[in-house]
């Protein structure tokens, strides 16, 4: 059946979906464009009109899992001066999204394997204005000046990937068994990365 020209977002957010599920559970390497229309229920030629490439489809499904998370944030940092207290939210916001959405977590792992260049995550423009709240925080005498603030955020964003990247292992260690580890962990995440990373 032809669309109509109106449901062209419909068909876009269609290709989105099965495209994000395919490369969640076989990876970018081994999900096909032709696969990917088959469980769209579209042609190839539609997913090259929206997406131009695979590579493109691929930058669309991780841009869309982070852009409510960023444009919150952001949000959130144009209203209030930079605090500690802030700096946790956002940590932990960062952690929640990472919990209540094992998708990602599964894309993001699949871009780690293959080497992804281009992964949302560290995309630098997406980074930017979290960068700029670290160095804001390091001028206003919050956060120690002698780590470059890129590093400051980079060591957040790794610490919390890492934990939901591999907790399903972390789950077997006797010395982890708590009523929730999730909690457990975010709060010795925050202990020793704001105690430490806290102006002398």
């Amino acid at each position: 059946m032809t669309r109509r020209p109106r449901d062209a977002e419909a068909t876009r957010l269609e290709i989105l979906d099965a495209a994000e599920s395919l490369f969640a559970n076989n990876g970018y390497g081994s999900t096909s464009l032709a696969r990917v229309a088959r469980a769209s229920n579209t042609h190839k030629s539609l997913i090259m009109h929206h997406f131009e490439s695979k590579e493109g489809l691929w930058q669309a499904v991780k841009e869309r899992r982070f852009a409510q998370f960023t444009q919150q944030q952001v949000a959130v940092f144009s209203q209030t001066e930079v605090s500690l207290e802030e700096i946790r939210r956002t940590t932990e916001a960062y952690f929640n999204l990472l919990r209540d959405d094992p998708v990602l977590v599964q894309l993001l792992t699949r871009a780690e394997l293959e080497k992804d260049l281009g992964c949302s995550q560290y995309d630098e423009k997406r980074l930017a204005p979290f960068v700029d709240r670290m160095r804001a925080a390091q001028e206003a005498g919050l956060l120690r000046n002698d780590v470059l603030p890129a590093h400051l955020l980079l060591i957040i964003i790794n610490s919390i990937t890492q934990w939901f990247e591999a907790r399903t292992v972390f789950g077997t260690w006797s010395e982890l068994d708590t009523d929730d580890m999730d909690a457990a962990y975010l709060e010795s995440f925050h202990k020793v990365f704001l105690e430490g990373a806290m102006a002398q």
